[in-house]
């Protein structure tokens, strides 16, 4: 099956077969302590929180606005401690406050409008739990074809190629503008940043 006769849900989850996409997930893998409860908005075709789960022990609801990209992960996920769930764009997220350990966005912030980025914050500021953490993970846009190929070369890597193109223009702005920082200044919360995937990639973190 070639991608071009893929719809695009099925050719997103086949990228993130692809051992690059491992590597660009690897730091809020990492970040995330066994047997905790975790919420991930933008769950797409749920390669996170099959990781997580299987990996992990963690209980995970993943949370999308696409039903192609649910059917997708429901394809691929069977573990009895993932709930996937359909919700709306600009809808409260129907979960109770502070009930998650661990909330993460990934690939999901800077393709937003502002405002639809800050109700996802918002979001998951209200749900996470006092001493619990939101994890945005993003493209930085930094780098170019020729620092691509050094660092990805291989025939298993080439969608990397596909995801770099695609988010570039908009993840440049959100990695210059840093606008999270300023969320996070804005709620006195605390904030780090952490750049990964050898420079093409960034981890933010949220706390109360």
């Amino acid at each position: 099956m070639t991608f071009i006769n893929l719809k695009f849900s099925t050719f997103f989850s086949t990228i993130q077969e692809a051992p690059w996409y491992r590597q660009f997930l690897n730091p809020v893998i990492n970040a995330i302590d066994k047997n905790r409860k975790l919420l991930d908005i933008g769950t797409g075709s749920g390669k996170l929180i099959q990781i997580l789960s299987n990996e992990k022990e963690v209980e995970c609801i993943g949370v999308d606005t696409s039903l192609d990209m649910l059917k997708e992960a429901k394809k691929k996920i069977q573990s009895p401690t993932v709930t996937l769930v359909h919700t709306k764009a600009g809808q409260n997220l129907p979960f109770k406050d502070a009930d998650f350990d661990y909330i993460s966005l990934c690939n999901v912030l800077f393709n937003l409008h502002p405002t639809a980025s800050e109700h996802l914050l918002k979001e998951a500021l209200r749900l996470v739990k006092k001493d619990g953490k939101i994890l945005v993970l993003t493209p930085t846009g930094k780098g170019n074809f020729l620092t691509l190929t050094q660092q990805f070369l291989s025939a298993k890597n080439l969608s990397v190629y596909i995801w770099y193109y695609a988010t570039k223009n908009r993840a440049g702005p959100w990695h210059k503008n840093n606008p999270l920082k300023q969320f996070a200044q804005e709620n006195g919360l605390h904030y780090t940043r952490m750049i990964t995937l050898k420079g093409f990639a960034q981890i933010e973190t949220l706390q109360k």
